[in-house]
């Protein structure tokens, strides 16, 4: 374990997730959103064995198509954090209120996310779990 490591507290991770990454999502800051990835973090959506590689190229077009898909509202609210310091990762449950650009219904979802971070406090690896298994994410 780097000594880096050793001085994040249970805030530095919550704010990790909470503001710097779920924050810039609603906020469809795409830019701000891949600052919290290395350039070659792995984001696997589980629950649909999707898997995309490289932060710059895959994860990028993921959010793209994200925001072109949800365009009317994306919210991320009410989390609920299991934090392991020691091991430099978070997961997270939470709940997602989405309005499809194309019409239908509002969807309500209820995931868990497990964040893995290296050293430097980025992204290495994502798994996301969607509470219905219908994939938003593409």
């Amino acid at each position: 374990m780097s000594n880096q490591t050793e001085v994040r507290g249970k805030e530095f991770y919550v704010k990790a997730v909470e503001e710097s990454y779920f924050g810039n999502v609603d906020a469809r800051n795409l830019e701000a959103i891949l600052e919290n990835f290395r350039e070659d973090a792995v984001f696997t959506i589980q629950s649909a064995h999707s898997v995309h590689k490289g932060r710059d190229t895959e994860i990028r077009q993921m959010y793209i198509d994200l925001f072109k898909n949800y365009e009317p509202k994306m919210i991320h609210k009410d989390f609920r954090h299991v934090v392991d310091v020691e091991n430099n990762c978070v997961s997270s449950q939470f709940n997602v209120e989405l309005i499809p650009t194309a019409g239908g219904p509002e969807i309500f979802l209820t995931n868990c996310n497990f964040f893995y971070l290296d050293e430097n406090g980025k992204f290495k690896e994502v798994y996301v779990y969607m509470s219905d298994g219908q994939n938003v994410l593409g």
